[in-house]
């Protein structure tokens, strides 16, 4: 008989480790995982990037118009424009009248008349 038929088939088929499949299969698995996350952290980060530049140049913004309105404030409530406002007739000043006034305590009268300081300490003396 020919020397080829009689040799065992086994030895001719690989045998397929499953423990070895397994372990590269998980290593795979956490490498790819391990990947996905770096990719997913690094789009968040950008996006994060992206929304605080914008609200920096929002801020920047704010601050300018800000300085803008401040330097409109100032030159508009300065001395020499509201002495021309005031005479151009623009404005007006009106006097408050010590009745529209609130006080804390009663008003320090300097006259000498004795009784208008009783009168405001004790009211009940008033006819």
């Amino acid at each position: 008989m020919n020397a080829t038929l009689n040799r065992p088939r086994t030895r001719a088929i690989n045998p397929l480790q499953i423990s070895r499949v397994l372990f590269y299969l998980a290593l795979a698995l956490v490498a790819g995982t391990a990947g996905l996350c770096y990719v997913s952290l690094k789009n968040t980060q950008h996006d994060l990037g992206e929304r605080v530049r914008k609200t920096e140049a929002e801020i920047n913004e704010f601050r300018a118009r800000n300085q803008d309105y401040q330097s409109r404030i100032i030159s508009l409530s300065s001395r020499t424009t509201l002495r021309n406002k005031l005479e151009s007739g623009f404005i007006t000043m009106v006097q408050v009248p010590a009745t529209a006034i609130a006080r804390l305590t009663p008003p320090a009268i300097d006259n000498n008349d004795n009784m208008a300081s009783a009168v405001a300490a004790n009211p009940r003396l008033l006819p």
